[in-house]
């Protein structure tokens, strides 16, 4: 029989067991917040998979900063197509 090989998925599963403690410190809107942290990690697996020597906790802060970025982006649009349509 062949060893099973952890997935990248099983690897950020495996950090968000790591930071379970400090979850737990959270308040519960900050714990929602987590938790969307490490969705977005398990959302950009496939890109995390693509590092020569991923570490998982690395993707799950890219993964975070790109959604927040994408945010900040749609957040701008729709204020200047408001500033447009006010001129």
């Amino acid at each position: 029989m062949g060893r099973t090989v952890k997935t990248f998925r099983d690897a950020i599963d495996s950090e968000a067991e790591r930071w379970r403690s400090f979850r737990r410190t959270l308040q519960p809107s900050e714990r929602e917040l987590l938790d969307r942290i490490f969705e977005y990690s398990r959302a950009h697996a496939d890109a995390g998979t693509m590092i020569v020597t991923p570490r998982a906790v690395e993707v799950v802060i890219v993964s975070a900063l790109l959604e927040i970025l994408k945010a900040i982006d749609r957040i701008e649009k729709q204020l200047t197509m408001r500033g447009d349509a006010t001129e």
